[in-house]
């Protein structure tokens, strides 16, 4: 009854001066803004969507905060066993930016709030920490929010009051999210799994095909050739000789095929890169063709050849053909070049390199486009798995797979293999 007395003699003024009855209004009405504002930021924050990045969080709590808090940066900081995810926010031209640091900590699941403001402040010096623990409802820390300003600041007990509330809403936000990547994760590699089957049961397919393929052809080229020692000239002689290298390059690409689909220790073997760029376009390049696509072919006869598995570089070509292929599949003046060159780095490599005049890849894409079962394509197209298994490759045999690409213009994977030395063995 008092409280509401009071109210009632402030907003009327009965028992304040002229002046003191004004400031006081003014006063009451500035701090019932405040609240309103609160209220309303933590109602944005309780509707964060489960499947928005990090960064995306961070700087979304960075700008709901800004409006009733002051603050320079803010911290979203996650644990993941030993590992903190620091996720920066600071703005930038009016707009939140953001960026993140990783760091490895041994205990960091014991990690108590007075460590870790030291912790972050080694990180960002130079600033001062207002820090709220996320603990879950198992009671384990699951990460910090931190406001770092340049200048001591001094919040009010209303206000570190929000904020701890403020932390409870985002640990709610952050559990349902974590929950979220965990279930799409799952699902995702189902998916692949199943995938991978087909792939595989499409492999044996295939061999098994191409072995009954080899019998037949067997006896056309044989054939062949009993005719040729009968009939060599004029047109019946012309047309057998063109059966004979027919049948030759159908031989060849069945026996490509079927190497391509063994599962072997595969041994490192001196191949010469035209000989694998050749051996590749035989499996892959009617597909091209018969796409509409325009294949260019820039090989350099004079390189020295390499050590490697001609059987998983091909895999590598393969994979980076197929991807070229989609690319360019909506272009109308498709285009895929193939070539040979030799790279200067810290020493000397071999690049066999697939461009296209396709799509492109976004600049942010491309920093995971060689992560397991991460993918641009439709659902149907990729799996996600090309590149990381093709990067795996690269470095078996001491080399790198690189990409450069321009979105809406072009794209080049290049794979880069050490060239031997002159002894025998790769250069030091």
């Amino acid at each position: 009854m008092n409280e509401k007395q009071e109210l009632i003699d402030k907003l009327t003024g009965i028992r304040s001066s002229r002046k003191s009855y004004y400031s006081e209004l003014s006063a009451m009405v500035e701090e019932m803004r405040k609240q309103n504002m609160q209220l309303e930021v933590i109602n944005q924050l309780t509707q964060i969507h489960v499947n928005k990045s990090w960064e995306e969080v961070s700087t979304y709590i960075a700008s709901r905060l800004s409006l009733v808090l002051r603050f320079d940066r803010f911290v979203l900081t996650l644990l993941d066993g030993s590992d903190l995810y620091f996720y920066i926010a600071l703005l930038e031209h009016e707009d939140w930016a953001c960026r993140l640091v990783k760091r490895r900590m041994p205990d960091a699941s014991f990690m108590t709030l007075a460590d870790f403001e030291k912790l972050l402040l080694k990180e960002i010096p130079d600033h001062y920490g207002t820090s709220v623990s996320l603990i879950n409802q198992m009671g384990r820390v699951i990460g910090f929010l931190t406001l770092l300003t340049r200048t001591h600041v001094s919040y009010t007990a209303k206000e570190l009051q929000f904020y701890k509330g403020v932390g409870e809403h985002v640990r709610v936000s952050i559990e349902n999210i974590l929950l979220f990547k965990d279930v799409s994760e799952k699902v995702k590699i189902e998916a692949q799994l199943i995938q991978s089957a087909k792939l595989a049961a499409l492999g044996e397919m295939a061999a098994g095909i191409a072995h009954e393929l080899n019998s037949p052809l067997t006896a056309i080229l044989g054939n062949v050739q009993l005719l040729k020692r009968t009939i060599n000239e004029g047109r019946p002689g012309k047309m057998l000789a063109d059966i004979y290298q027919c049948g030759l390059r159908s031989k060849k690409i069945i026996q490509n095929l079927l190497a391509f689909s063994r599962q072997e220790e595969y041994q490192f073997e001196s191949i010469h890169p035209c000989d694998v760029v050749e051996d590749t376009l035989s499996l892959v390049g009617y597909q091209l063709s018969v796409s509409g696509i325009t294949v260019r072919k820039h090989t350099d006869v004079t390189l020295p050849p390499i050590k490697g598995s001609r059987h998983q570089i091909e895999q590598v070509l393969v994979n980076l053909l197929l991807n070229a292929r989609d690319a360019v599949q909506r272009k109308a003046n498709a285009e895929i070049v193939i070539g040979t060159r030799l790279v200067q780095l810290e020493r000397d490599y071999l690049s066999i390199y697939v461009r296209d005049n396709g799509v492109g890849i976004e600049q942010q894409h491309l920093a995971r486009i060689f992560n397991p079962f991460f993918t641009t394509k439709e659902k149907t197209k990729g799996t996600g798995l090309g590149l990381s298994v093709s990067l795996g490759i690269a470095e078996s045999h001491g080399g790198k797979l690189v990409v450069d690409s321009k979105a809406g213009e072009y794209s080049e994977f290049s794979l880069l293999l050490p060239i031997p030395d002159h002894e025998g063995g790769d250069k030091e």
